[in-house]
């Protein structure tokens, strides 16, 4: 009679899902790159940019800024890359390339900022409330072949 032996299943393992939002204090650029050097080892396709819940993805004005200005203008393209990518893609590093032909700095993106803070000053009526936030997942480390 052979024995068989029982044994648990493996846990697998919780990837932790790094992520920078406004948390009641306005970000700066500073902050942004700070993230993404410390969490994304400066890389930002390592960086992806998911619309918070307070988000009306299915209306023309998706949050309650930079939709005034001329309809399909400039900062209404990039805040609607932010916040459903580019093309599909909503790694940080696709967005801000398809940005920067429309004058939108990869060192310094406003728009980004605006949607990290709630808008473009801070007398915007909701100024303080993020719409977006930026996650980096960890990325799998590769065994080395022996």
């Amino acid at each position: 009679m052979t024995q068989v032996k029982a044994t648990a299943p493996k846990a697998q393992k919780t990837t932790k899902v790094v992520s920078l939002q406004n948390e009641g204090t306005a970000l700066t650029y500073a902050a942004i790159w700070e993230f993404i050097n410390t969490h994304a080892a400066g890389s930002l396709h390592n960086v992806q940019v998911v619309a918070l819940e307070n988000v009306k993805l299915d209306t023309a004005q998706p949050v309650p800024f930079g939709y005034t200005g001329k309809a399909g203008g400039v900062r209404a393209t990039i805040q609607d890359w932010l916040l459903q990518g580019y093309n599909g893609n909503n790694s940080l590093s696709a967005i801000l390339n398809a940005a920067k032909p429309l004058g939108h700095s990869m060192k310094s993106p406003i728009c980004l900022l605006a949607m990290l803070n709630g808008g473009y000053t801070p007398s915007s009526a909701v100024y303080g409330t993020g719409y977006v936030k930026l996650e980096v997942k960890p990325q799998p480390v590769a065994k080395a072949i022996a």
